[in-house]
């Protein structure tokens, strides 16, 4: 049974707050395993992983700069499939 702590109640394992093998805990782990996806590609396909920066500032930056990367890629894309259409 979930734990109660003030106003907010905390779930454990063996009790959690969507009950398994409902609609909506689907819905939720596959919009999880699709975030976890696109985080495995960043960190391996576009360099988030090896980090040659230091210092919180730099290190937002360069994630920055790497997803602004990856837009720019899906939008010329996009604008490709679209001219071809």
């Amino acid at each position: 049974m979930p734990i109660n702590c003030g106003t907010r109640v905390k779930a454990d394992p063996l009790h959690p707050l969507v009950p398994r093998e409902t609609k909506r805990w689907k819905s939720l782990y596959r919009g999880r395993a699709s975030v976890e996806r696109e985080f495995g590609r960043l960190k391996n396909e576009w360099a988030l992983l090896p980090l040659r920066v230091r210092g919180i500032e730099r290190v937002r930056l360069h994630a920055d700069l790497t997803i602004l990367a990856k837009l720019a890629c899906a939008l010329s894309r996009a604008q490709a499939a679209h001219q071809m259409a």
